[in-house]
């Protein structure tokens, strides 16, 4: 398959899952988005006390201490950045035909977060994630493993849009306990600025990463 065609049908089927299919989507984006979180503070020498997923597709990343105000901040923005961060480097891993790297970095990734997971839904769905990239990287033929892979970095890409637009136009950021207000309670910046910067990175990270990727 012509690499233009193979970006745009991972583009196109990844788009299916990450939009139509968003019910079950989230719950995959949910691990990027709390690994992004357990990133930074491992970047940023923090412990982690563990990590945990809610049955309505959110989750919650807590450290093992307190975390430093400037920390803390850059570790809340590493969230909803977080599935655009890792799709950002799948996309430049990929345009330089490092595709078993993209999958055994991600293994891997998931299974150093195992460590801090908490609860069925962790136990369940990461696992279950790391044993489909590992299928992916094992058992299935090179022209398939390509298209899987790539469609697995458009995913986090996507998804990552998808996401942020339900959260803005849901008004999420009004409501409860997220990213977003607790960067206004650190920050004293509203809630809603937050939100609109979270949607405009990803929208950035979709366009460039998308960019790589169809070679434009």
């Amino acid at each position: 398959m012509a690499p233009s065609r193979l970006a745009w049908s991972a583009a196109l089927l990844s788009w299916v899952i990450a939009v139509p299919l968003w019910f079950v989507g989230k719950y995959v984006l949910v691990i990027a988005h709390e690994g992004g979180h357990a990133l930074l503070a491992k970047l940023l020498f923090r412990k982690l006390h563990s990590i945990r997923f809610d049955r309505d597709g959110g989750g919650v990343t807590a450290p093992a201490s307190e975390v430093p105000w400037l920390f803390n901040i850059l570790i809340f923005l590493a969230g909803y950045l977080g599935p655009s961060m890792f799709g950002l480097f799948g996309a430049w891993l990929l345009v330089r035909g490092q595709t078993m790297m993209v999958l055994w970095a991600s293994m891997a990734f998931l299974v150093l977060m195992l460590f801090a997971v908490r609860g069925l839904l962790g136990w369940l769905t990461v696992p279950g994630l790391i044993v489909v990239l590992y299928l992916v990287t094992m058992r299935v033929d090179p022209p398939l493993q390509t298209l899987y892979t790539h469609m697995w970095v458009w995913f986090l890409l996507i998804g990552a849009v998808q996401r942020m637009l339900h959260f803005v136009l849901d008004r999420q950021y009004e409501n409860g306990t997220n990213d977003s207000t607790h960067l206004a309670d650190l920050t004293l910046v509203p809630s809603a600025i937050w939100a609109f910067v979270f949607l405009a990175g990803t929208i950035g990270a979709l366009a460039y990463g998308g960019a790589m990727l169809l070679r434009l």
